[in-house]
């Protein structure tokens, strides 16, 4: 296995030795090919930012259960009727009770007193009064979904983005911290490391450029350590590139993900590492857009099967060939 140089300018991703295997591909796909690498620091400075854990958001509540409202007392009875002296009928009985507010029923009220001669009439039974209903309780608003849960590397490291975390680098802070380059193992090939340039694209001030010449396998890359960031919230990443790769100017954008980024720069790969998920674009000679969204994203096929599941480690633009490179990028975000 060959070796390919990488150089990290302020990267966490600084290997624990002075080479690391690598395996990039060359094939249809556009990926390096499998050849190892070393990699050099080119300036100091620390490493990306680790984004802290997302918080957990707490669920809404569910259907209010309802109260029962209480009924209101009966209404009383209304006296009974006066004695009616020469033996006329008895008194009428006594008023209907007012109902009570959503209650039982009223006691009737007392029959009337006999009057000479004549039966006694009851009065009347208070009349019911229903409350009103009650209205269900209105049911809590669900809390927003928590992040996938997260196991290996990335383990308790996640920082959970936002819509507006969508900005990821534009250069114009003029820092290169937590960028690198790296490049396949060709003797005597030169590597011009990852610097930054005026102007910039979309009208910005300034860029990052990567050239060289002299390859033979793949060629040679540069990218952006993340750590471990949850991305899942976005639909893909949207950059700004010119410049030549290669005999084709085809580059690829890499997402690396902990399955396919070695325990050596922090993930979880072991084996056959650096297959990772990537998409080839077609480089031009003026500054253009491209769009890369998740589904578009492919493996090469030399490392074990893997796919883009929302955490991001780095980012990576890498040539598909050699002899020659010379590509600026700029105005990079998710969107």
């Amino acid at each position: 296995m060959k070796s390919r140089q990488l150089n990290i300018v302020g990267s966490p991703c600084r290997p624990a030795s002075a080479s690391v295997l690598a395996l990039l591909s060359t094939i249809a796909t556009g990926c390096m090919a499998a050849e190892a690498y070393t990699r050099t620091p080119v300036d100091g400075g620390g490493g990306p930012r680790n984004g802290g854990s997302g918080g957990l958001v707490d669920a809404g509540l569910g259907w209010e259960t309802p109260v029962e409202g209480s009924g209101g007392s009966g209404g009383q009875g209304g006296e009974g009727g006066t004695e009616d002296a020469g033996g006329t009928a008895g008194g009428s009985g006594g008023a209907s009770g007012t109902g009570g507010a959503g209650g039982s029923t009223g006691t009737g009220g007392a029959g009337g007193s006999a009057g000479m001669g004549g039966a006694a009439t009851g009065g009347t039974g208070g009349s019911i009064d229903a409350g009103p209903p009650e209205t269900p309780g209105t049911g809590g608003s669900g809390g927003a979904p928590d992040a996938t849960p997260v196991t290996g590397a990335c383990a308790g490291k996640t920082r959970l983005l936002a819509m507006a975390d969508s900005v990821i680098a534009n250069f114009e802070s003029g820092s290169l911290v937590g960028w690198y380059d790296y490049r396949d193992a060709t003797a005597n090939a030169t590597l011009n490391h990852v610097a930054i340039v005026m102007p910039g694209g979309a009208g910005s001030t300034r860029a990052g450029r990567l050239s060289g010449n002299g390859f033979q396998g793949f060629g040679a890359g540069m990218g952006l350590g993340l750590r471990c960031w949850d991305a899942s919230v976005f639909h893909g990443i949207v950059f700004w590139a010119k410049g030549t790769s290669g005999t084709d100017n085809n580059i690829a954008l890499q997402v690396a993900i902990p399955a396919t980024h070695a325990v050596a720069d922090g993930g979880d790969c072991v084996a056959r590492c650096f297959d990772h998920p990537s998409k080839k674009v077609v480089l031009g000679p003026d500054w253009t857009q491209y769009r890369v969204t998740w589904a578009e994203l492919t493996q090469a096929g030399f490392g074990d099967p893997a796919s883009y599941q929302g955490i991001i480690m780095a980012l990576n633009w890498v040539s598909i060939s050699g002899p020659a490179l010379d590509f600026s990028i700029d105005e990079i975000a998710f969107y």
